[in-house]
């Protein structure tokens, strides 16, 4: 009888080995730990740590074939840092990448968890990839180390000057990343927000809208449904000004500080010929201070730059499409924007820099030169 049993569980044991059935462990395949299913939680699940590592072998699959089409298929739109699409197309992966940063993409472990709120990354920045939260969708947000490609084949100069100096990067006004300028912009001349998301803050769902079409495209709001180009008091402080379109003499004084009006500051300018960019330096105490920067990347013809501004009493008297940053410090780096501005003489003989029209990709800027400029 004993025979008969310990012949009957070998069987079992053999049957439930072959059907990958396991003993006081779980043999489900995990790539992920428990820590990175624990940060998850923190992120609020919006994704899932096995599913990212998914994402990340399946774009170094098409890295380790070259497969150029397939990885810019893995891009919604176009890449906030790196190659467009139309620059890409009909090329090979040779044309874009190196061997070294192939192999350097290749030899990165697959993430789990995100770089904070960056998102995820391969090769230590290589290449980043997200999920979005709005489309539930995953994606290449930026590729960086790809063979560069120039905008524009005339030298652009180094800063953009007014009668002989040089306009400091503090004159480009630009959407703050709270978007608070802009706002309150909207709500003072009643521009619709038409555009609303819903967002979950605690138990909370809050509904937020702006006028997205505004914000793109201000230069055709400016002189109409924005009258008064000489600012406004903003609603949390009724002492201190904020403006859009600042008048040159203005800026070059130090009276122009990222969209607000304030006594005036000697500004020290630099220039980074590697960059080609202007820079300026502003502390608030020893330990506070925020850098500033321009760079020109092409011009842009003043009869366009006149189109952009219809309802402005003056004449464009120059045009650029502009990379305006600036840096607080901190793990948010560098906040960049691409937008085209214009250097205007209204009819009372004031000089002001209208924000024309406005593009958060650098890519989609450089689409929209080559589609309705050049």
């Amino acid at each position: 009888m004993r025979k008969h049993t310990a012949t009957l569980c070998l069987m079992i044991y053999v049957l439930l080995g072959s059907a990958n059935f396991g003993f006081g462990k779980d043999q489900s395949i995990s790539n992920c730990s428990h820590k990175d299913r624990e940060y998850a939680k923190f992120w609020k699940n919006y994704y899932d740590p096995e599913s990212a590592h998914g994402f990340a072998e399946k774009i170094k699959k098409l890295v380790g074939e070259k497969n150029l089409p397939g990885l810019f298929n893995l891009v919604d739109g176009e890449l906030k840092t790196g190659p467009r699409k139309g620059f890409i197309k009909d090329k090979k992966f040779s044309d874009i990448f190196s061997e070294k940063w192939r192999n350097g993409v290749l030899a990165s472990a697959s993430p789990c968890s995100p770089v904070g709120w960056r998102g995820f990354m391969l090769n230590h920045g290589s290449i980043w990839f997200n999920k979005s939260k709005e489309r539930d969708k995953w994606h290449i947000v930026s590729i960086l180390g790809a063979n560069k490609e120039d905008p524009s084949n005339q030298k652009m100069p180094i800063g953009w000057k007014f009668e002989g100096k040089l306009i400091p990067p503090q004159c480009f006004v630009k959407e703050w990343v709270s978007s608070d300028n802009f706002e309150e912009f909207e709500d003072k001349y009643g521009i619709p927000k038409k555009d609303c998301r819903n967002v979950k803050i605690g138990s909370r769902e809050l509904t937020f809208c702006q006028a997205t079409d505004f914000r793109k495209n201000t230069g055709m709001y400016v002189g109409k449904e924005i009258p008064n180009l000489d600012g406004i008091s903003p609603s949390w402080d009724d002492k201190e000004k904020i403006i859009l379109t600042p008048k040159v003499e203005l800026c070059i004084n130090g009276s122009v500080v990222a969209g607000t009006i304030r006594s005036p500051i000697k500004l020290v300018l630099k220039s980074d010929e590697k960059s080609r960019s202007i820079e300026s330096e502003i502390c608030s105490s020893k330990n506070s201070c925020t850098k500033y920067a321009y760079e020109i990347l092409t011009g842009i013809p003043t009869s366009k730059c006149q189109k952009l501004a219809p309802n402005l009493k003056g004449q464009c008297r120059g045009s650029f499409l502009v990379a305006v940053g600036d840096y607080s410090g901190g793990t948010r780096g560098w906040h960049y924007v691409y937008n085209i501005y214009g250097l205007f003489s209204l009819v009372d003989s004031t000089n002001v820099i209208v924000p024309l029209k406005n593009f958060q990709k650098k890519n989609d800027a450089i689409n929209y030169i080559e589609e309705t400029i050049k």
